[in-house]
């Protein structure tokens, strides 16, 4: 969280998020780092349908039946709803369901008889913890609520968005084949697609990763002109939150966009040998793609770090 959001302006808010996002990836490593994920199908739906509802009931009554994970959640929420606002925390819930929801739909995507397409997977990770859920981190940490007439402007959207994809995108590289459980990755999706080789699809992969990087780039130059407060705020934690994702290959221009600090490109992945040069069909899951701590557990260079 803190490279996520160097400038929080709500400290007390600050700290308790970093909490819930600690919640988040536990969470994630429960129910989608198993082989197969612990509980199954089902259980992913059942712990989804819990933690859903102690974000949504302020009321929620502890019980001898609750597990070390909801008390701790509820603890967090509770919380939370002292720190922040209504409307704030009703976000979190929304994106939060936005991200189970999109889980739920990725699995069902890579157990089902039609392959999940290049639209699809991207379309699904814009949902992921990468994504909305980081916005809204970001958001309630800032002084001032970003109000609804604030996304009127379809560049609002479209540069948030590009944001958590370019951390997405950073990490199919980085973790490709790191991930031992789950490959919900744009590099095995290409070679279904297109019938590409691994190294083909690595190197689209990386061609879309830096496509969605210059749109990001471009798109705050625009927004920041007049921007409101909240708004700014946003966009200038985003950008130091990605300075990291910027290759040195990149540009001057491209390059002083962002903060001062040292960037690192994105490696191409060791092709597999012959014998792991299969897209197996696992269970996806929810990548923390602008999270320093998720990365820096078990998947290599992250999107905080490089991603």
């Amino acid at each position: 969280m803190g490279w996520l959001v160097p400038q929080p302006e709500n400290e007390d808010v600050f700290r308790t998020l970093t909490c819930f996002a600690h919640l988040v990836l536990l969470a994630e490593d429960l129910l989608f780092d198993g082989s197969p994920s612990a509980g199954g199908f089902g259980g992913i739906i059942e712990q989804a349908g819990r933690v859903l509802r102690v974000m949504e009931s302020p009321g929620y009554r502890v019980t001898g039946a609750d597990d070390p994970y909801t008390l701790a959640l509820v603890d967090v929420m509770n919380r939370l709803r002292k720190e922040s606002t209504a409307g704030r925390v009703g976000w979190l819930t929304h994106e939060m369901r936005r991200c189970f929801a999109d889980a739920v739909r990725g699995i069902n995507a890579l157990h089902g008889a039609v392959p999940l397409t290049e639209d699809q997977y991207m379309s699904i990770r814009l949902d992921d913890v990468a994504g909305h859920l980081t916005i809204v981190l970001i958001e309630m940490c800032g002084a001032e609520t970003l109000t609804d007439d604030m996304w009127q402007s379809p560049a609002v959207p479209a540069c948030l968005e590009s944001a958590g994809m370019v951390g997405a995108l950073d990490n199919d590289l980085f973790s490709y084949r790191k991930e031992t459980v789950h490959d919900l990755n744009l590099i095995n999706v290409l070679q279904v697609t297109r019938g590409l080789s691994v190294q083909d699809a690595v190197d689209e992969t990386m061609k879309v990763r830096d496509r969605v990087m210059r749109l990001f780039l471009r798109l705050p130059e625009e927004l920041l002109v007049g921007a409101p407060v909240p708004l700014r705020y946003v966009l200038e934690q985003l950008g130091q939150a990605l300075r990291g994702h910027v290759p040195r290959t990149s540009s001057p221009r491209m390059r002083s966009r962002m903060p001062r600090t040292t960037a690192r490109s994105a490696p191409s992945p060791r092709p597999p040998s012959s014998s792991a040069d299969q897209t197996s069909h696992r269970s996806p899951r929810s990548t923390a793609a602008l999270s320093p701590n998720h990365a820096a557990r078990s998947r290599g260079p992250s999107a905080a770090k490089a991603r």
